[in-house]
């Protein structure tokens, strides 16, 4: 039933409206007469209307107030309902209608008072000459008007308490809705860079493997008939590769799930090992390196490797069996440079070689290399040659040595 209520305001202002006016007439008509209803009835309606419309109210509670004034005699008890009106006028939206609330409260302790003290004659001494009882008029006219007015500007003073503490309140809300937004947006970017690391690492994992996998079986195919030897040789070759791509992937997920162990990263020392399966897939390498090496971090270790296979596999998926592939590192003062460039011949490479199928990989290495502060240029070739070229270059870090 609360609930309820407190999806109609309107409902629950016209029941307190109700319940104060049958209250307050009760206790008027009782003490004065039937003439105060009317006024009674005008501030229960201002009391309706405080908080939908606290400038209507307060117009209302005002003629109230002057009808009051003109045929009563006296203050009646309804008069707690324009405490109410001041209230609500304090809350409103509308700095106007706030002004003029503090301004009826003022005013309405000078009314009041001249109700009171000048008119009424209430307050005076019993028994004053002429010129004490003007005396006595000021300073009571002063006094009552005094207590009047901060008896109602009290009232205004707490709605405006209420008003401040009800912003502060909606700002911390607005700025806690604000602060949990951006929480979901870091969290929705964190899950983005997450689907789009593991997406690199299942790339990097398995693309070299496949590529190798399929030029072997290739050559397996082919030469299963007149060279046994060779195509045993192809099939061992693709048994290493398959394995080397599951451990990959094994080691890749338990590290995603956090329920393996790390075994270590991919780096120039494991490059022997991956040109040798270069060679034996066909690709007729070139490898040549020049300067001191220098230690590298982890992320510019891994970063090296990957794109040095990353260069070879594309060389191998799109170039095929025979492509000429001349590698180069040079480490010098201050960088690491992977210089890659193939040649390749006019037959058709391990897989389409449509725009559908480019692009990924160079968007990883372009990635990797960026983390670390390097750059990466990849491109055909410019000399008239068919082929591509892809040079990175890592920046050392502060500190690298021998």
């Amino acid at each position: 039933m609360w609930n309820s209520l407190e999806r109609r305001p309107m409902v629950v202002d016209v029941l307190v409206g109700v319940v104060a006016l049958l209250f307050f007439a009760a206790l008027d008509v009782t003490r004065t007469g039937w003439e105060t209803l009317p006024v009674d009835a005008l501030f229960a309606f201002a009391l309706v209307f405080r908080r939908r419309s606290p400038g209507l109210a307060l117009a209302v509670a005002w003629v109230g107030a002057i009808t009051q004034l003109v045929i009563l005699p006296s203050f009646i008890n309804g008069n707690v309902m324009v405490a109410a009106v001041i209230f609500a006028t304090s809350l409103a939206d509308e700095p106007a209608v706030r002004r003029l609330g503090l301004a009826s409260s003022i005013l309405g302790g000078v009314v009041g008072s001249a109700k009171l003290v000048l008119i009424t004659g209430l307050f005076l001494p019993p028994e004053a000459s002429h010129g004490q009882e003007a005396v006595s008029r000021v300073l009571y006219f002063t006094g009552v008007a005094g207590v009047i007015a901060a008896s109602l500007a009290l009232f205004w003073l707490l709605g405006a308490v209420t008003r401040v503490r009800r912003a502060f309140i909606d700002e911390r809300l607005e700025r806690s809705e604000r602060e949990q937004e951006l929480l979901r947006a870091e969290l929705r970017v964190a899950q983005e860079t997450e689907r789009t690391r593991i997406t690199r690492e299942m790339h990097d994992a398995i693309g070299h493997s496949l590529a190798v996998i399929i030029a072997q079986s290739d050559g397996a195919r082919y030469a299963v008939a007149k060279n046994p030897a060779a195509a045993t040789e192809a099939l061992g070759v693709i048994n290493r590769s398959a394995r080397d791509a599951l451990d990959d992937v094994s080691e890749l997920l338990s590290v995603l799930k956090g329920t393996g162990e790390h075994h270590g990263t991919l780096g120039v020392a494991d490059l022997d090992r991956m040109l040798d399966s270069m060679r034996s897939s066909g690709l007729e390498l070139r490898f040549s390196e020049t300067g001191t090496r220098f230690a590298l971090s982890t992320a510019e270790d891994l970063a090296l490797y990957r794109v040095v296979q990353e260069a070879l596999t594309n060389a191998l998926k799109h170039g095929g069996p025979g492509t000429v592939v001349d590698l180069r590192l040079d480490w010098g003062a201050a960088e690491v440079v992977v210089d890659s460039r193939t040649t390749e011949s006019e037959g058709a490479g391990l897989v389409d070689d449509s725009p559908a199928h480019h692009g990924h990989g160079v968007a990883g290495m372009n990635e990797r290399v960026r983390l670390v502060g390097g750059r990466v240029t990849a491109g055909p070739r410019t000399d008239g040659e068919r082929g591509y070229v892809v040079n990175a270059r890592i920046p050392r870090a502060p500190g690298g040595h021998e």
